[in-house]
């Protein structure tokens, strides 16, 4: 028997939530595989973690304070998740609805890469938005220097090497983790996903993009609201910025000078003096305009 074990982050996404372990349980996978999840609740007030116990009372819920966030929360789960000994972690979004082939579909594409290169893989399920258009999975590097220019690859009908992922859905033997350890807990939101797939890429571990889609998910990176969006006050987008669902200063740092290149100070300081400057370049946009 093999077995899975679905590590999953979670704050007051109740229904969501709700949803996305539903879509896991559903997934078809053969009958010599079975299948656990892990729930950090990380401080909800919606009653997430009481309607998780209600409707699927096989799932291990760790709670947390409301300080972890994703990368933590995670961490936390993957923790939980060790003694169980899973020959695979499935790393599962909390807004993230698994179409029913996913699962082993993933774990297929695993046997099968591993078959054919003699050594352990980890597999990322891309997933699409409403539109049926790619919103988070696997990357390339485009810069042999600084890793961290990347673009998106488009699942296909074969799997695709890339250099690493978004943490939607991700599967992870136990083959990998022992070597090359868990998610680093420096992370405390994002980056932390990035970060480990360019640890296995660095260790050459392969990174294969599954074929097709394995879910749905919505992209909710929108600017308005976010540090980058030019209508909010200064202090305003600075603390976003420095917060930890922004690019906080030390978890940054930490990504730029492991994957940055020689430049990384640079890279590091690029985001925050653009926005300091960005009033100033965007009046003196404004003047010249005027004056044409």
């Amino acid at each position: 028997m093999k077995s899975v074990v679905a590590l999953m982050a979670c704050h007051n996404r109740r229904d969501k939530t709700l949803a996305s372990i539903a879509g896991y349980y559903a997934c078809n996978l053969p009958e010599t595989v079975t299948r656990t999840l892990v729930l950090v609740d990380d401080g909800s007030t919606d009653g997430t973690a009481e309607a998780v116990r209600a409707v699927f009372p096989d799932v291990i819920i760790e709670q947390g304070d409301g300080s972890l966030f994703w990368n933590r929360g995670m961490l936390r789960a993957w923790q939980r998740a060790l003694p169980l000994a899973p020959d695979y972690v499935l790393w599962l979004n909390d807004d993230t609805l698994l179409y029913p082939h996913a699962l082993d579909c993933l774990l297929e594409t695993e046997t099968r890469m591993r078959t054919e290169s003699g050594q352990p893989c980890i597999v990322v399920g891309s997933t699409d938005n409403e539109a049926g258009e790619l919103s988070y999975g696997g990357s390339v590097a485009i810069s042999p220097i600084n890793q961290l220019k990347r673009r998106n690859v488009q699942p296909g009908n074969a799997p695709i090497p890339v250099s690493t992922m978004n943490g939607n859905c991700v599967l992870v033997p136990r083959l990998v983790y022992e070597r090359i350890g868990l998610l680093d807990n420096v992370y405390r939101h994002a980056m932390g996903d990035n970060d480990y797939g360019f640890r296995a890429h660095k260790a050459g571990i392969p990174i294969w993009l599954m074929p097709g889609f394995a879910g749905r998910c919505n992209n909710d990176n929108n600017v308005t609201g976010s540090y980058n969006d030019p209508s909010l006050p200064l202090r305003t987008r600075w603390k976003k910025i420095t917060s930890p669902k922004g690019l906080p200063p030390q978890p940054w740092r930490v990504m730029c000078s492991r994957y940055a290149g020689p430049a990384w100070p640079l890279v590091w300081l690029r985001p925050y003096i653009k926005l300091i400057f960005s009033p100033l370049l965007r009046g003196m946009s404004t003047s010249s305009g005027k004056s044409a």
